[in-house]
């Protein structure tokens, strides 16, 4: 940039199905083969056919006590086919410590969450009890591209797609990053210190610095509620991201999360980032759920409690 800094700036996002976690059948197996990847290619554009095709009139009612899960997020997003691929290997899984592929948990999981149910309280006994993204208050994930929700269960093996999108500008102080789910902003101060007795944040309080070709940022201070049924975690979560440009048109993003009270030690994971066509663009996306079914879930419950 005019700066000096490694341009970064532009709409980037990760199209690969890879799973945040490695599917616990592959043990340490942290790669596949190029003929095991086409398999999974095939597979997600099989899926991605029968998603498109026209729904059979005759099909019955789903079945009495069924879940309902996001199908209809996986019907209206792009499915994703690709296999993430670092340093020619095709990932299986997005994690890559430790080296099964897992979410190190400790064994009794004590989120603000859990805290509150070994109190008493219900997991419907009011809105605070539900997670931040049923609510519209954040993206489901401590941080854009650390998780998407969906999955297997809704025909996607993506899950839901715009987490995957952002847009980076930068400038002499700041380095912003804007997530498409959402339409979440964060302004990340460069070289410069966290900011203590400010309060917990929903995303945390990012500082950044240039090293190279990379930009590296780290964040703490982040509240408990931002735990979520994805990444679980606590008011002791940082996260320290590095985006390394590889070419004008990829860029490796790598993140690593330490959280004692919710992990046996830090997990690295590691997620190659392609730039967006010049004819994509990125658009408001707008949460709605809380606006309304927030009341008809508590009116429920209050239904059920009768």
């Amino acid at each position: 940039t005019e700066h000096g800094y490694p341009n970064l700036q532009g709409n980037w996002t990760n199209p690969s199905q890879t799973p945040l976690q490695r599917p616990s059948g592959l043990g340490l197996q942290q790669s596949y083969t190029a003929e095991q990847a086409q398999v999974l290619i095939d597979r997600a554009l099989g899926l991605d056919d029968a998603r498109l095709a026209a729904l059979d009139p005759d099909r019955p009612a789903p079945p009495v006590g069924g879940r309902i899960d996001q199908q209809a997020d996986g019907n209206f997003e792009t499915m994703p086919t690709e296999i993430a691929r670092v340093n020619g290997e095709y990932r299986t899984s997005l994690i890559i410590d430790p080296p099964d592929g897992r979410l190190p948990y400790l064994t009794r999981i004590n989120d603000i969450y859990a805290q509150w149910r070994s109190q008493g309280f219900g997991e419907f006994d009011g809105p605070e009890m539900r997670g931040a993204l049923e609510r519209c208050l954040n993206p489901g994930a401590q941080l854009p591209l650390v998780s998407a929700f969906g999955g297997e269960a809704t025909g996607n093996p993506g899950g839901d797609n715009p987490v995957r999108n952002i847009q980076i500008v930068q400038n002499k102080d700041y380095v912003v990053i804007l997530s498409e789910y959402f339409s979440l902003v964060r302004i990340i101060r460069l070289d410069s210190e966290h900011l203590e007795g400010q309060g917990l944040k929903w995303m945390g309080d990012s500082i950044a610095y240039y090293e190279g070709s990379a930009l590296k940022i780290h964040s703490k201070n982040f509240r408990p509620e931002q735990s979520t049924g994805f990444v679980r975690s606590s008011d002791a979560l940082e996260i320290t991201e590095t985006f390394t440009l590889i070419s004008d048109n990829e860029m490796l993003f790598s993140y690593t999360i330490k959280d004692p009270n919710i992990f046996s030690q830090t997990f690295t994971a590691e997620i190659p980032l392609q730039r967006m066509s010049p004819d994509h663009r990125l658009y408001e996306y707008a949460c709605h759920e809380g606006n309304y079914s927030m009341t008809s879930i508590l009116r429920a419950a209050r239904l059920a409690d009768n």
